[in-house]
C-alpha cells in the first residue's frame, strides 16, 4: 500500500490537472482567484465560496423552465411572483455571501471608491473611475462589482413584487438581466455542470481515490473522475436543502432546480462522453456498461419524481421528498461507478460507515453539551457585580477549540447559527462607540439565547439513529467542562 504522503500527492496533482483541463477558457483568472482565496484569513472561506457559486449557478438555471416543470408547459396565465420571491431570496443570500469574502480593509476602500464615483460632478472623471472598477483587475474588485449588481437587482425585485401579478414575460426578462450580470464577471462567472473548482470540489472518499489511483489508464481514470466530481458536487448542493425541523428558505427551489439541471447533464456525460473518453482501438470496454448503470437511477428518479413546481410551493413534504430521492439516486450512481472501479467497493462502505458515524455523533453531542454549559456559565459571570470582559475569555477559547473539531461535525444546514455566534465572540470586544457595560450586557444576552439554541441542537443530535440507546456520558462531559474552565 502506498504511503499516506503519496496518496495526498496523487489526489492534489491528479485533481488539480483534471480541474485545470475543465476550465481552460478562463484559467488565468481562476488561477489568480485560487491564490486570492488561499490568502484570505476568513473562517470557512471555501464553504462560503461553494455556497456562493452554487447559488450563482442556480440563479442562471432557474430561468430554464424545464428545470422547474420538466416537459410540462406552465399555464399562460400563471402568476410568477412566488418564483420571483425565491429568486430574490437567492440574490439576497448571494450578496450577503460575497460580502463575507472581502476583508474589511478592502471593503472600505472599494466602498470609498464607489462613493467618490457617485459624488463627482465631472462626468468624464466619473466615467474614468467607474471604468477602472469595471476592468475587474482583482478578484476583490470583481466580487464587489458583482455584489453591487446583485443588490441593485434585489431592489428591483422588491419593487416588482408589489405588482398585483407577474407574467411569464416579466419572469424571463428578470432572468436575462440577472444572467448578464453573472456572465460579465471575470472571476466569479458561474461554472458549468462539468467545470470544476479546486477550491471546493472534492471526491470525498479515500476508498474511491485509491480505486482511481489504481487505474493504469490515465485517460480512463480522468473520465471516471469527472463523473464522480459531478456527482459529489450535487450531493453537496443538496445539503443546503435542510431536513426537518429546520425551516426551508425560498431559495431551496433555486437549489433543487440547479441539482436537477446538473444531474441531467451528468446523465448525458455518463451515457455518451464516458464511453467515448474511455474508448480504445478494441472498443469502449466496460465504460459504456458502467455509464449506463450509473445513469439509470438518476434518469429513473428525474422521470418519476414530480417536477419542482408541479405542487404548491408551500408543500414542505414534496420538497423533502424531492431532496431525499435525488440524494438516494446520486449515491446509487456513485456506487455503480465505484463497483466498476473496484468490485469490492459497496455503497454501504462509501456512505454508511456506522462506527464512524457513532463516534462523530457522540463527540458532537459532548461538544455541544460543553458549549451550552460554557454559555450559561459566561452569562452568569457577566451578571455578577464587578465582572469584567475577561469573564468571557474561557468561552472565547473554547469557541476556538470548537471550530477545530465540533464545528466540523455539524451538518451543514446547522452551521449558520453557529457562524453568527462564533463570529460575534471573535469580534465583540472590538465594537466601537459602545461602552464596556453595554457590550457585556449584549454578550450576556447573546450567550443565554445561544444556550437555548444549543439545547435544541443537543436534543436533535440525541435523536440520530446511530445514538439510539446510547446515553450521554455525563462524567466525560463534566470532566471536559472542568478542563476548559481551568485552562488559561
Amino acid at each position: 500500500m502506498a504511503p499516506a504522503a503519496d496518496k495526498r500527492s496523487f489526489a492534489q496533482d491528479f485533481f488539480f490537472e483534471l480541474m485545470r483541463d475543465s476550465q481552460r477558457v478562463r484559467a488565468v483568472y481562476l488561477a489568480e482567484r485560487e491564490r486570492w482565496i488561499r490568502s484570505l484569513e476568513i473562517s470557512g472561506r471555501e464553504e462560503i465560496l461553494f455556497e456562493l457559486e452554487m447559488l450563482l449557478r442556480g440563479i442562471d438555471r432557474f430561468f430554464n423552465l424545464r428545470n422547474l416543470f420538466g416537459e410540462i408547459q406552465p399555464p399562460q396565465d400563471r402568476d410568477w411572483r412566488e418564483e420571483l420571491k425565491a429568486m430574490r431570496d437567492a440574490v439576497h443570500r448571494s450578496a450577503h455571501l460575497s460580502r463575507k469574502l472581502i476583508v474589511q480593509r478592502q471593503e472600505q476602500a472599494l466602498i470609498f471608491r464607489s462613493f467618490v464615483e457617485g459624488s463627482l460632478s465631472d462626468d468624464r472623471a466619473r466615467a474614468r473611475l467607474g471604468a477602472e472598477l469595471r476592468e475587474q483587475r482583482t478578484p476583490e474588485e470583481s466580487l464587489f462589482l458583482l455584489r453591487a449588481g446583485l443588490v441593485a437587482h434585489q431592489g428591483i425585485l422588491d419593487h416588482l413584487l408589489r405588482l398585483d401579478a407577474a407574467p411569464l414575460s416579466l419572469f424571463l426578462d428578470v432572468g436575462r438581466a440577472l444572467q448578464h450580470e453573472l456572465f460579465v464577471s471575470r472571476y466569479f462567472c458561474p461554472p458549468s455542470a462539468l467545470e470544476f473548482r479546486t477550491e471546493y470540489d472534492r471526491v470525498s472518499s479515500v476508498r474511491l481515490l485509491e480505486a482511481l489511483r489504481g487505474m493504469a489508464d490515465e485517460k480512463r481514470r480522468k473520465a471516471f473522475a469527472l463523473g464522480l466530481l459531478a456527482a459529489f458536487r450535487s450531493l453537496r448542493s443538496l445539503r443546503y436543502v435542510s431536513a426537518p425541523p429546520t425551516p426551508h428558505t425560498r431559495r431551496v427551489l433555486v437549489i433543487l432546480s440547479l441539482v436537477r439541471s446538473e444531474l441531467q447533464a451528468l446523465i448525458g456525460y455518463l451515457e455518451t462522453d464516458l464511453p467515448r473518453l474511455c474508448a480504445t482501438p478494441a472498443g469502449v470496454g466496460t465504460a459504456a456498461q458502467a455509464g449506463r448503470a450509473a445513469a439509470e437511477p438518476i434518469r429513473k428518479t428525474l422521470a418519476d419524481v414530480p417536477p419542482i413546481l408541479s405542487h404548491p410551493l408551500t408543500d414542505r413534504a414534496q420538497l423533502d421528498f424531492q431532496r431525499d430521492k435525488l440524494v438516494a439516486a446520486t449515491k446509487e450512481a456513485i456506487g455503480a461507478i465505484a463497483e466498476t472501479l473496484d468490485p469490492d467497493l459497496t455503497r454501504y462502505e462509501l456512505f454508511d460507515d456506522g462506527g464512524a458515524r457513532v463516534e462523530q455523533s457522540e463527540r458532537l453531542r459532548r461538544d455541544l453539551w460543553v458549549f451550552r454549559e460554557m454559555c450559561r456559565h459566561t452569562a452568569q459571570r457577566l451578571e455578577e457585580p464587578g465582572s469584567s470582559p475577561e469573564a468571557a475569555e474561557p468561552l472565547r477559547r473554547y469557541a476556538t477549540e470548537f471550530r477545530d473539531v465540533g464545528y466540523q461535525l455539524l451538518r451543514h444546514s446547522d452551521r449558520e447559527l453557529f457562524d453568527r455566534f462564533l463570529d460575534l465572540l471573535e469580534g465583540w470586544s472590538g465594537r466601537r462607540g459602545e461602552s464596556t457595560a453595554i457590550r457585556m450586557q449584549r454578550l450576556r444576552d447573546d450567550c443565554r439565547r445561544f444556550a437555548e439554541i444549543l439545547d435544541r441542537a443537543l436534543e436533535m443530535v440525541g435523536k440520530r439513529s446511530e445514538l439510539k440507546g446510547r446515553e450521554i456520558d455525563h462524567a466525560d462531559c463534566e470532566q471536559t467542562l472542568a478542563k476548559v474552565l481551568q485552562s488559561r
